[in-house]
């Protein structure tokens, strides 16, 4: 299992400082590789990148002052001012950059929490004011919610996440329906626990994500880093997924799984374990793409992802013709809007569509 480093580990790395000073080339292509194969970790490498850019410029513009003001010194005064180099400065000042950015993501919380009312993109939530949290995105909309014990919950668009009513004490138990991605914060003796309809997820010190919408055929689990534990309702056997792997459990009818050592194995097609989906192009994690911004359709139909589609654009599709909806397609979109995807798949199957306000029409 690959080693994810912290912010404060980052900018005391001599590769990493090398790479945001662009001096060396290989340390260039390692973190560069490092961020494609991690795709989760582009924002915290983001955040340490700009905290290492800044004390540069902060150092050469002192540097610059200071030869100013050494002019008028003998020589052995100037040893009072010289500047240690900047690897050493950085280890002094990543404790201080560390509570910064702590103080600094606490605040940036609280002010979203407090200036954004109904819809909003950032969520805190306070456990001593109140008894019962339910978190809702509606389609077209993502939200990251910040637990008190620095849990981060991403909310997929159209789900629905809620707090046990003793969350944080009792317990650390929540419900959903739809889709999140989970960054928990281990506790032992309080497990975290997610539970969907067919099952509960255990965390034990994990990056996962859960896909369980309402209507849905399947759903699935899938590991990033860690370990989980799935217990099935009315079953007394557990799955145990190890990272870079993913369940994907058949809603309509869940037959026992039989125990395998301390490893189980499904013993039909209701409960499948399955390796997770990279991207050919960039080794990007498939199933927790939509986290990134990013909306991967991965040899699907029309039929299969409207759901999807009407999640991601807020709008309603109606498919009027049986062949068309069986037309299958493989594409990557981030930025593009619903009319700019239907152009761009129109390039390997012809079809037509209207757009009436927030219902698409289409038709052969």
């Amino acid at each position: 299992m690959p080693h994810f480093f912290s912010v404060d580990e980052l900018i005391v790395d001599d590769s990493f400082i090398n790479y945001c000073l662009q001096k060396n080339q290989e340390d260039s292509f390692y973190w560069q590789r490092y961020q494609a194969n991690h795709p989760l970790e582009r924002e915290k490498i983001e955040e340490a990148r700009k905290i290492v850019l800044g004390l540069t410029v902060m150092l050469r513009q002192q540097k610059d002052s200071r030869k100013t003001t050494n002019s008028v010194f003998q020589q052995k005064d100037k040893e009072i001012f010289k500047i240690p180099p900047l690897q050493k400065l950085l280890k002094y000042a990543a404790a201080v950059a560390a509570v910064f950015i702590i103080a600094l993501i606490v605040k940036t919380t609280i002010d979203a929490s407090e200036n954004h009312k109904g819809s909003h993109s950032v969520a805190s939530i306070n456990t001593e004011r109140h008894t019962d949290f339910l978190f809702k995105t509606q389609n077209g909309e993502k939200k990251l919610i910040t637990l008190p014990e620095n849990t981060k919950i991403w909310l997929n668009a159209g789900s629905q996440l809620q707090l046990d009513k003793g969350f944080g004490k009792e317990n650390r138990r929540v419900y959903l329906s739809g889709e999140a991605l989970f960054d928990v914060t281990h506790n032992e003796k309080i497990p975290f626990i997610v539970c969907i309809q067919k099952c509960e997820i255990k965390d034990m010190g994990t990056l996962f994500n859960v896909k369980a919408y309402p209507g849905d055929k399947q759903s699935e689990t899938s590991l990033l880093r860690g370990k989980v534990e799935i217990e099935l309702n009315n079953s007394p056997h557990k799955i145990f997924l190890s990272p870079n792997e993913k369940v994907v459990i058949n809603n309509d009818d869940v037959s026992l799984i039989k125990k395998k050592q301390s490893y189980t194995t499904p013993v039909n097609k209701d409960i499948n374990l399955l390796p997770l989906s990279y991207n050919q192009k960039d080794s990007a994690v498939i199933e927790t793409a939509w986290a990134q911004n990013r909306l991967e359709i991965v040899n699907e139909d029309f039929l299969h992802m409207k759901d999807k589609l009407e999640r991601w654009f807020n709008v309603k599709i109606n498919i009027k013709d049986n062949e068309v909806g069986k037309y299958p397609f493989t594409a990557t979109f981030e930025n593009e809007d619903i009319r700019q995807v239907l152009q761009a798949l129109q390039y390997a199957y012809h079809f037509n569509y209207t757009i009436e306000k927030n219902e698409v029409n289409i038709s052969k």
